[in-house]
C-alpha cells in the first residue's frame, strides 16, 4: 500500500513516517512539508492514501483534501491533527480516519488495517505476484512455486531491474547518473527505454508486468505485488529494538540474510547500503548474544556470536566472546584452537598478531 504524509512539523512528519515504515505492507513514498509539493507528487504518481495534517501554513488540510480528491478520487485520506474540533468536517469529506497526536502504534495499525480492507474491497490485488531475492545474489521469480525464474536479456537489463528493486522508485535522471554516467543524455534516455522494454518483456513471460510502472519522469516498483527479502529485512532491522520477541525477530533476520546484498554482482551503487545492512545485522546478533550471555544461555549466545564471526572473521572482539563462552563451558582446548586459528588468519592476511587483550582472556580464568 503506497502512502504519503503531509505535515509542516518536521518531528511529527518523521515520527509518523518511521511508524508507518515499520508496518508490513506499507510503503511511504514521500514526506512533504507543503501542500504544493504533495499535489505535484499526486499529479504524477498513483497512491492509495494520504496522511494529512489539518493545520498547514498555506492551505488547511481540509481544503487540500478536496484538491487531492479532484486529482484522484480513489486516494483515501487520513487526517492527523492535535485538535479534535475538525472531526465532523473531516468525516463529511469521507475521511477514512481522524488521528489525534501523539499517535500510538496500536491506533495507527488499526487505521492501516482499515485502509487495507478498503483497498481489498476495491478489488486491487493484495497478494504478492513476484518473489525477489537480493541477499546472497539476485534473482526474481513468480511468487507461486513452479512459476520459474525470470531470465534477463543482458547484465545491464538485470542491473536496472535490481536498481529499481533497490530504490523502489527512481527518476530517469537518477538512473542515468547511476547506470549510464557520462553518456550523452539523448543516448542515455534511449538506453533506458530499450532496457525497460526488455525488462517488461521478461516479466510478461511470467505475468509480472504489472509489478513495474513508469511515468515521464520516473520508474517505480509496485512493492505491494512483490515479496522482497531486502524489504522485510530492513523492516525487521528497524523495528527490532521494539520487538516483543527479539529472538524470533533475529531468527527471521538470520533466515533472510543468505549472504551480502547482491553478492557476486559488481553494483557499486549498492555497496554503501550493503555494508550498512551487514553492520546492522551484526549489531543485532551481538546485542541478542549479550542478552543470552547475561542469562547464562551460552548455547544460544554461542550460535549468534559464531554467525557474526562468519560475516566478520577478522573481528577480534567477536572471537574473544566465543573464546570466553568456550572457557565458561569447560572447553579450553576449543578456546585455544580458535585463538590459534585467529592468530594464523591475521598473520597470513594482514601480517599482524592478535591484540594482547585476546590472549589475556585465558589469564582471566
Amino acid at each position: 500500500m503506497k502512502v504519503i504524509i503531509v505535515d509542516d512539523e518536521e518531528l511529527s512528519l518523521n515520527r509518523l513516517g518511521n511508524m508507518l515504515a515499520d508496518i508490513s505492507g506499507v510503503e511511504v513514498c514521500g514526506q512533504f512539508y507543503t501542500a504544493a509539493e504533495a499535489l505535484q507528487y499526486i499529479n504524477e504518481n498513483k497512491l492509495d492514501a494520504v496522511f494529512l495534517d489539518i493545520c498547514l501554513p498555506e492551505i488547511d488540510g481540509l481544503a487540500l483534501a478536496n484538491k487531492i480528491k479532484d486529482i484522484d478520487d480513489s486516494v483515501n485520506v487520513v487526517f492527523v491533527t492535535g485538535y479534535n474540533e475538525y472531526a465532523v468536517r473531516a468525516f463529511e469529506l469521507e475521511a477514512v480516519d481522524y488521528l489525534m497526536k501523539p499517535i500510538s502504534s496500536n491506533r495507527l495499525e488499526k487505521t492501516v488495517q482499515r485502509l487495507q480492507r478498503i483497498r481489498i474491497g476495491a478489488g486491487r490485488p493484495s497478494r504478492p505476484k513476484m518473489k525477489v531475492s537480493c541477499f546472497g545474489g539476485f534473482h526474481a521469480a513468480g511468487y507461486d512455486s513452479g512459476s520459474g525464474i525470470v531470465n534477463w536479456r543482458s547484465p545491464k537489463t538485470e542491473e536496472l531491474f535490481a536498481f529499481l528493486i533497490f530504490k523502489r522508485n527512481a527518476s530517469r535522471d537518477e538512473i542515468i547518473n547511476t547506470l549510464w554516467d557520462g553518456l550523452e543524455p539523448d543516448r542515455a534516455l534511449k538506453n533506458i527505454n530499450s532496457t525497460m522494454y526488455y525488462i517488461r518483456k521478461a516479466l510478461s513471460l511470467h505475468g509480472l508486468e504489472k509489478c513495474i510502472s513508469t511515468t515521464r519522469k520516473e520508474i517505480r516498483i509496485d512493492s505491494d505485488l512483490i515479496f522482497c527479502d531486502l524489504y522485510e529485512f530492513e523492516r525487521l532491522l528497524r523495528g527490532r529494538s521494539n520487538s516483543e520477541d527479539r529472538a524470533e525477530t533475529l531468527d527471521r533476520l538470520t533466515e533472510l540474510y543468505k549472504g551480502e546484498l547482491f553478492q557476486g554482482k559488481a553494483y557499486e551503487w549498492s555497496f554503501s547500503k550493503s555494508r550498512g545492512l551487514e553492520r546492522g545485522f551484526i549489531s543485532a546478533l551481538l546485542e541478542t548474544a549479550e542478552y543470552y550471555t547475561e542469562k547464562r544461555g551460552y548455547e544460544q549466545a554461542e550460535k549468534m556470536y559464531k554467525r557474526a564471526f562468519e560475516i566478520d572473521p577478522f573481528n577480534e572482539d567477536i572471537c574473544g566472546h566465543i573464546i570466553r563462552i568456550y572457557l565458561e563451558t569447560g572447553r579450553k582446548s576449543e578456546a585455544l584452537r580458535l585463538y590459534l586459528q585467529m592468530e594464523k588468519l591475521l598473520m597470513t592476511e594482514l601480517g599482524e598478531k592478535p591484540q594482547d587483550k585476546l590472549k589475556k582472556i585465558f589469564n582471566e580464568r
